[in-house]
């Protein structure tokens, strides 16, 4: 588990904090959200029960955080039992055809 105190960036592995940051882009942009969401939530994704059971509320809600404030998003999703590196890793892929 990540013990790194609220006020300091929690530390993720390089591929995770990609994924975030890419996240964090294309989520600023409201087509691109409604893009992904669709995505996400398409009967043909292979994560998108997961994802609309699951996470979406994390998922939406880790592209929004400002990045200084990852610190005290992980100790808050630790409260729940979960770490914000298990919860940028439920960001879903974007492949097919379909997206």
């Amino acid at each position: 588990m990540n013990d790194a105190p609220p006020s300091t960036p929690c530390r993720l592995m390089i591929h995770d904090q990609a994924r975030l940051e890419y996240a964090r882009l294309l989520w600023k942009r409201p087509p691109a959200r409604e893009r992904l969401l669709r995505h996400w939530t398409d009967p043909r994704h292979p994560y998108a029960e997961r994802f609309t059971t699951e996470h979406r509320p994390w998922v939406e809600r880790l592209p929004t955080a400002p990045p200084e404030n990852d610190g005290a998003l992980d100790a808050e999703l630790q409260r729940e039992g979960k770490s914000l590196r298990a919860m940028v890793r439920e960001i879903p892929p974007v492949f097919g055809s379909f997206y």
